[in-house]
């Protein structure tokens, strides 16, 4: 008889002895060597700046802030391949699991047809209205995918999916216990790895509004994109800010205002109103954050104690050399900025108060082009 090693022989005695199949013999991973590493310069993003193709965002906000109103209008936009905000949109399949307010969501959706001019246009924009369970594995995951995969093989592959909202998918999960919005985390991981696509979660603030998103952290943690929308004060319009961009630039925000349109009548004669999202200008107040010549406005307050907290870390601790930083330019984590912050800007401060002062701080500062931010790590440019 041949020899063999005592691993196989072990294997083959418990295949034999338990029934079982024989362990498979461990591979390797896959290695990448330094030398093989290049830029990867194809762009990704398939609405310019914003989203990437692969990825995972949230759009959370307070209710009534018009969160559903702003995602609804990105998803056709991506559907019809339409510029959005004045920015390049890589069009492609996009399936809106409208897991809540369904009749609302048909209304938003015919009104933004005819404003937009698309009453004869076939742009590949579907919806699923069916309740959802993508906490636990074997539920409706698999089975969202192979719609995906059937969506694909007519339409092409799906640009963007859109769960909302989230809480809806955790089908009664706890959205603030680890384990719950660690499942719901695994999930969205597959779905986007099998597809290929961007999975874009609606959701609600928290009880304080300066901790972001509610729930778990760990969803924050595994988000690539994260844009807050927020009601404006009375006359003013609404924003949707980004506060979060693993790959790209955060801090971009976008103003609208919503304009209410009827899109017919009721079997009592009676209008049926919804609305349409119409860009709109900043607000006044928002000048000197968003005026980037020479004679802007000096930054003063929290704006200037970050900018300064920074410039102090790179003097100090600042590194050149980092993926994603222009070449020479010495950066720092970003984690290391906010706790600097934290520490000297807002000392003795409540944590949710220096928190939103930060947020603010690093918006501001992104607007006016004082810092820049990729993959962690922030700079002055």
């Amino acid at each position: 008889m041949a020899d063999i090693d005592f691993e196989t022989f072990a294997s083959l005695y418990e295949a034999v002895s338990h029934g079982k199949p024989p362990k498979e013999p461990a591979t390797s991973f896959p290695l990448l060597w330094f030398e093989d590493i290049k830029p990867c310069l194809d762009t990704q993003d398939f609405v310019q700046g914003l989203l990437m193709e692969q990825s995972s965002a949230v759009v959370f906000g307070e209710s009534n802030a018009g969160k559903t109103f702003w995602a609804t209008d990105l998803a056709l936009h991506v559907a019809a391949g339409q510029k959005w905000n004045g920015r390049r949109v890589e069009g492609g399949p996009v399936i809106y699991c409208a897991l809540e307010g369904g009749v609302g969501f048909q209304n938003r959706v015919a009104a933004w047809r005819e404003a937009n001019g698309m009453e004869d246009a076939n742009i590949p924009f579907a919806a699923i209205r069916s309740s959802m369970n993508l906490l636990l594995p074997d539920a409706d995951t698999p089975r969202l995918i192979k719609t995906l995969q059937d969506v694909a093989d007519v339409k092409g592959p799906p640009k963007l999916v859109v769960i909302d909202t989230l809480a809806r998918a955790m089908a009664g999960g706890n959205e603030n216990a680890a384990e719950d919005m660690g499942a719901l985390v695994k999930n969205m991981d597959l779905i986007r790895q099998e597809i290929g696509c961007c999975v874009l979660f609606i959701h609600h603030s928290g009880k304080d509004s300066a901790k972001g998103a509610r729930g778990h952290s760990s969803l924050r943690g595994a988000i690539d994109t994260e844009i807050e929308v927020k009601a404006g004060e009375e006359g003013a319009p609404k924003s949707a800010t980004v506060v979060k961009q693993r790959e790209l630039r955060k801090g971009d925000v976008f103003h609208f205002d919503l304009k209410t349109v009827e899109i017919g009548r009721n079997r009592h004669d009676e209008p049926v109103t919804t609305c349409v999202v119409e860009t709109a200008e900043a607000p006044a107040e928002d000048d000197e954050t968003e005026d980037q010549t020479p004679s802007a406005k000096p930054l003063t307050g929290d704006n200037l104690m970050a900018l300064q907290i920074l410039q102090d870390l790179l003097n100090e601790k600042g590194r050149g050399g980092f993926p994603g930083v222009p070449q020479g330019c010495p950066s720092v984590p970003e984690e290391w900025w906010r706790e600097a912050f934290y520490s000297r800007g807002k000392p003795g401060a409540l944590q949710a108060a220096k928190q939103k002062a930060f947020m603010r701080a690093t918006t501001a500062l992104g607007l006016r082009r004082a810092v820049a931010s990729n993959s962690g790590r922030v700079w002055c440019p």
